[in-house]
């Protein structure tokens, strides 16, 4: 893997270069093995806190992976195009706004002993742009090769938590999306993660119905361009210990299995749609 700057990894995506790539002082991966149509993002991956910051911090290494997402860089790893997070959310949330990047409070919890001082908010807010910088070179890229692209926005949640009850194996938040446009893409995708098989798991999928899919990453897509679908899929932490973030190999090695091949025969299916003429490509029928 080689160790590129922000200009050097925008540079390469434009040129369409092949990457992998860790990019801004190992703040975030970037794999590209072919410039297809869809896109997979694990931007809560990461665990890292510049030790500063983590000197500052009221939350215990096990509190901040608590409410990180280890593992998800697994989930897609089998896919051709992944950008992973290595930075924690605690340092700077990558699904929150530039301005409200840096948690204050966080699930009811004060994050920081001593606040950060200016510059080291201004650092990791940088640090928070300079992704998305990359985020928008790829999709813009992408775009000028396809007619329509497809980002998969991975997550992981706590299910145990008190009153949670039933809750889906996968949830797809949709209420930034144009659902006139997409709305069959939404319910195919549902239906394709319906198929997973995960023996001992039930598998259901929810939509809307934990997470509504109100964070920035699909902000940023819904904003800038308007020919990307982006898919807020969160997963159950069914495949590892949610309190201390151990994996569960037997289910996160079959779960990342059936997870990439959901992923790789939804966007065959996408592409599909769109050339037998179907607008939002969401189901594949032919068009009347």
């Amino acid at each position: 893997m080689e160790s590129l700057s922000i200009e050097e990894c925008v540079q390469a995506i434009r040129a369409g270069e092949p990457l992998h790539a860790s990019v801004n002082e190992d703040a975030f991966f970037v794999r590209i093995e072919d410039y297809v149509h869809f896109v997979a993002t694990a931007i809560h991956n990461g665990h890292r806190m510049h030790p500063q910051l983590a000197a500052k911090c009221a939350l215990s290494a096990e509190q901040r992976r608590y409410e990180e997402d280890p593992w998800t860089a697994d989930l897609i790893a089998g896919l051709p195009i992944t950008i992973v997070g290595n930075d924690s959310r605690f340092e700077y949330d990558l699904n929150r706004s530039p301005q409200a990047c840096i948690h204050e409070q966080a699930w009811g919890q004060v994050v920081w002993r001593q606040p950060p001082d200016a510059d080291e908010r201004e650092r990791s807010r940088e640090k928070h742009r300079a992704f998305y910088q990359v985020l928008g070179a790829l999709y813009e890229r992408l775009e000028s090769l396809h007619r329509r692209v497809l980002v998969w926005d991975v997550h992981a949640y706590n299910y145990r938590r008190p009153g949670m009850g039933e809750v889906p194996l996968f949830n797809i938040g949709t209420e930034q999306l144009d659902h006139e446009r997409w709305q069959e893409a939404i319910e195919a995708w549902a239906e394709r993660l319906a198929r997973v098989d995960l023996p001992g798991i039930e598998v259901r999928v929810g939509i809307d119905e934990v997470f509504y899919g109100r964070g920035y990453h699909a902000t940023f897509v819904c904003r800038n361009f308007h020919d990307t679908l982006v898919l807020p899929t969160e997963v159950k932490k069914v495949f590892m210990d949610e309190l201390s973030g151990q994996p569960r190999p037997e289910v996160l090695k079959p779960l990342a299995g059936e997870f990439g091949r959901a992923a790789q025969e939804y966007a065959t299916h996408f592409a599909s749609a769109l050339k037998a003429g179907i607008e939002d490509a969401g189901s594949g029928r032919q068009p009347e």
